[in-house]
């Protein structure tokens, strides 16, 4: 059988049911009953409090991914931040405002569509056509591959390349790739 867990999980436990279980009883069941108690008491505070320290946890993470990237990469392409900022060509003429309006764009897109939206297509759809005709692990192999393919754009390789073919101009010197 193949492990789905990293080996030092595997030690605590099996990718079963019975994990299945146990994160429906740490998970589910207390948010069921904080929701169920807000909504009895009218008190949303603890929900409220959750939703914002799981807010902040992920500020102070995206915060130390910055610095390590920093770290090992510095003002390169090769950091994340640095390659996720320089691949958007925005023109440099527009002001603030505008300049707000394409960051809601592209923030509501990247939280609501991305997560949600693929989810949905990848794993639900197209997975579950091909799962029909090949079998799930095939399917789960092609949705994968498909997803991949699709998200190689934003993750350095067409964008490098392109820029490779273009570092003959000087427009690479003045966009600092």
């Amino acid at each position: 059988m193949v492990a789905e867990l990293k080996p030092f999980w595997n030690k605590f436990f099996s990718f079963n049911w019975k994990f299945g279980l146990f994160l429906i009883l740490i998970v589910c069941i207390p948010r069921f009953i904080m929701v169920l108690n807000a909504n009895v008491t009218g008190s949303y505070s603890s929900i409220a409090l959750i939703m914002i320290v799981s807010f902040l946890s992920g500020i102070l993470f995206s915060i130390i991914l910055y610095y390590i990237g920093d770290l090992f990469y510095g003002n390169t392409s090769n950091n994340w931040y640095n390659y996720i900022g320089r691949s958007y060509n925005i023109q440099a003429e527009l002001n603030n405002h505008d300049r707000n309006i394409y960051f809601w764009i592209f923030s509501f897109t990247g939280m609501i569509f991305s997560p949600i939206g693929e989810e949905l297509f990848f794993r639900g759809i197209v997975h579950s056509s091909f799962a029909k005709s090949y079998g799930e692990f095939k399917a789960s192999i092609i949705d994968s591959f498909a997803f991949a393919i699709t998200h190689v754009s934003h993750f350095g390789l067409v964008f490098l390349f392109v820029m490779s073919m273009k570092c003959n101009q000087r427009w690479c010197v003045k966009r600092n790739l």
